[in-house]
């Protein structure tokens, strides 16, 4: 009995102990695009030495990998389609790699756990397989990364996402430039006094009184550097100078409380330059606004150096086109991500600012997956924003939308970088 105690207590220590190395933890991390939808990534840890992805494949419960045949497929011996095994087979490669900045960097996969490397286990339809994948640790800094674990064939579709977003910070080597103290001198014993042996004065080998030390003047500390924010406001179309209204808040930092209130500057006419000084370092959030124009925003953070940001609005007239930036959905649905609620919200304050203007919501995709399907997932996408803007109080005759899918898009789709660009949800007013 002691034994198993002590096994269970040493077990119990290991796993706080490894538990402990975690630096980072992303739940349910933000994925631009995925391969197989039936695989998703619940969890990422950080570690000293690995990145540990935890992801889940939930099997359909009708059709062989996910997938029904439209028609019967006669077997060799003589079965149906119908009549074939529909259960899936999962597996994961061991060549697979972490990717980031678009394959700058790439880090090797270590080991996997409940999920086999060399044969693919049988998985029943319906069931649901949690697994974990050990990579090398990703340098501080990258925030997002792609997994690559393989090229699809005829008979196997690959676990691969595209931007995955992590937390991630760069590591602060605040101890680097610390001077090492000297070694601390012993202070000097002043002479024992000699006490009296005859009547009169006492000798003394020591001073009578104690000398009164020197006040020690404190050190003048440099004063830090001043850091701002500065750039022009102007007109996305001419490119002329505008005066606008800068508004900024800290909302990271050391310095930060979360609940900052937010200041604002003007831009000087007639050379539309803004400068907002600094006095706490760490992340703003900085918006640029003009009447008759789109506020335009960015988050800039400060450090030791200014930071220089322009900011080009796009005036609010008939025939203008504009990308929301900002809008986020889930992976291959329609449903709007908290994150992009800030953005819409700036779009319903222009629209009641503008009571007559009326617009029209386009929807895009990439040219991944069947073509009519974009269609309805991109029409899907712009009904869902312009059901959350009437929600706001916008009439629903303001608001058009239309689903290009991805019949227009605004590069050659061809590489991970081009694919999110293409996928885009764009604004044309229609009147003012």
């Amino acid at each position: 009995m002691n034994r198993r105690l002590l096994t269970c207590l040493f077990l119990l220590l290991v796993a706080t102990g490894l538990r402990a190395q975690v630096q980072y933890t992303t739940e349910s991390p933000r994925v631009d695009d995925v391969n197989d939808a039936d695989v998703s990534i619940q969890r990422i840890e950080l570690t000293a030495q690995y990145t540990i992805v935890y992801m889940k494949f939930q099997a359909r419960k009708e059709g062989f990998n996910g997938r029904s045949f439209p028609f019967s497929i006669p077997a060799p011996d003589g079965r149906q389609s119908g009549e074939l095994d529909n259960s899936n087979r999962i597996g994961f490669q061991q060549t697979s790699r972490l990717y980031v900045n678009q394959g700058e960097r790439s880090y090797k996969f270590i080991r996997a756990e409940n999920i086999p490397l060399e044969v693919r286990r049988k998985v029943q339809p319906g069931e649901r397989v949690d697994f974990v994948a050990y990579f090398e640790r990703i340098d501080p800094g990258y925030t997002t990364f792609d997994l690559f674990e393989c090229r699809d064939s005829r008979s196997t579709i690959c676990f691969n996402f595209w931007g995955v977003h992590i937390i991630n910070p760069v590591r602060k080597n605040q101890y680097s430039q610390r001077t090492p103290k000297p070694p601390v001198q012993p202070k000097p014993q002043p002479p024992r006094y000699t006490p009296r042996t005859k009547p009169g004065m006492g000798e003394s080998t020591g001073p009578a009184e104690p000398a009164t030390p020197a006040p020690v003047q404190p050190k003048e500390m440099p004063a830090p550097s001043a850091v701002a924010i500065n750039g022009i406001t102007r007109d996305a179309k001419t490119r002329q100078p505008i005066g606008a209204t800068v508004t900024y808040r800290l909302i990271s930092g050391a310095e930060a409380s979360g609940n900052d209130p937010a200041d604002s500057v003007q831009s000087a006419t007639p050379g539309g330059n803004y400068k907002i000084a600094i006095d706490r370092r760490g992340v703003y959030a900085v918006t640029a606004s003009a009447k008759g124009y789109f506020s335009q925003s960015d988050t800039l953070a400060t450090n030791r150096v200014d930071v220089a940001r322009n900011f080009d609005l796009v005036p609010i007239e008939a025939g203008t086109k504009i990308t929301l930036k900002n809008i986020y959905f889930k992976v291959s649905k329609y449903d709007l991500q908290p994150e992009s609620f800030p953005e819409l919200d700036r779009l319903v304050t222009v629209m009641q600012s503008n009571p007559t203007m009326q617009i029209r919501l386009e929807g895009h995709t990439d040219t991944v997956g069947e073509f009519d399907a974009n269609v309805e997932l991109s029409r899907n996408r712009v009904n869902e924003v312009k059901r959350y803007l009437v929600d706001k109080g916008i009439s629903t005759s303001r608001v058009e939308t239309v689903g290009y899918g991805p019949s227009r898009p605004i590069n050659t789709n061809k590489t991970l970088k081009e694919r999110p660009e293409n996928r885009r949800v764009e604004m044309v007013i229609v009147k003012v």
